[in-house]
C-alpha cells in the first residue's frame, strides 16, 4: 500500500509515464485471443477474419464469447483511463486510455498483431468523455439507419468525433485524446477502408 501511495509523490512526468506503461500492458491483455485459445486451442487470428476482436471471436465462440470479449475489451479501457485520472488527473487518463487503445491494436506479445481498437475505446471514452461517446454512437445508428452498412456507418461516425466534442464545446486536450484516439483506429482499420474504396 505504501509502494502504491508514493507514486503520488512522483512528478508528473514520472506519473504520466506510468500509467501509459500500464495502459498499454492491460491494453495487450487480448480477450478474443485468450479466449479463443483456452476453448479451441487455435490462434482466433487465424480464424474467418483474421482479427482478435469481438465480432471474430463470435464467429468462433459464438454469441457468449462475443459478448465476453466485447465486456472485457471494455472494461480495460475503462480501467486504464480510470486508473490514469486517479494517478495523474485528465492528462493521465487521456494517456492510459490511448495506451489502452494501442496495446489492443498492437500488443507486443502477440507480435503486435491484435484487434481494431472499437470496444477499447469504447471503454476508456466511457470514462474520458461519455457525451460525446454517446452521441457519436447515436450518430453511427442514424447512419446504419440510412446506409444499412454497420461498419462504415460506425467507422464514418468515429472519423467525426472529434467534429462531434468540438461542436459540444470540449477543450483543445479533450480534442487531442479524441483525435489520437481516431487515428489508431482508423489505422487499425486501413484495410477494411481500402476495400470499401474499391467497393464503391
Amino acid at each position: 500500500m505504501a509502494t502504491i501511495a508514493a507514486v503520488f509523490t512522483w512528478p508528473l512526468p514520472a506519473r504520466l509515464a506510468s500509467v501509459t506503461a500500464f495502459g498499454y500492458a492491460v491494453g495487450c491483455l487480448n480477450a478474443a485471443y485468450y479466449l479463443v485459445q483456452l476453448r479451441r486451442r487455435a490462434d482466433v487470428r487465424d480464424l474467418h477474419s483474421g482479427n482478435a476482436g469481438a465480432t471474430n471471436a463470435g464467429r468462433v465462440l459464438g454469441r457468449r464469447g462475443f459478448i465476453a470479449v466485447l465486456v472485457l475489451d471494455a472494461a480495460k479501457g475503462a480501467l486504464a483511463a480510470a486508473i490514469g485520472c486517479w494517478v495523474a488527473g485528465a492528462a493521465g487518463g487521456a494517456c492510459g486510455g490511448i495506451a489502452a487503445v494501442a496495446g489492443h491494436v498492437w500488443p507486443a506479445q502477440l507480435g503486435f498483431r491484435g484487434g481494431k481498437g472499437i470496444a477499447t475505446a469504447i471503454g476508456a471514452f466511457l470514462v474520458l468523455e461519455p457525451v460525446t461517446l454517446l452521441c457519436v454512437v447515436a450518430l453511427a445508428g442514424a447512419l446504419f439507419a440510412v446506409s444499412r452498412r454497420w461498419s462504415a456507418s460506425g467507422l464514418m461516425a468515429v472519423a467525426v468525433a472529434p467534429l462531434v466534442a468540438l461542436a459540444l464545446g470540449r477543450p483543445l486536450a479533450t480534442l487531442a485524446t479524441i483525435a489520437a484516439a481516431v487515428a489508431v483506429i482508423l489505422g487499425a482499420h486501413r484495410g477494411d477502408l481500402a476495400e470499401s474504396r474499391a467497393a464503391s
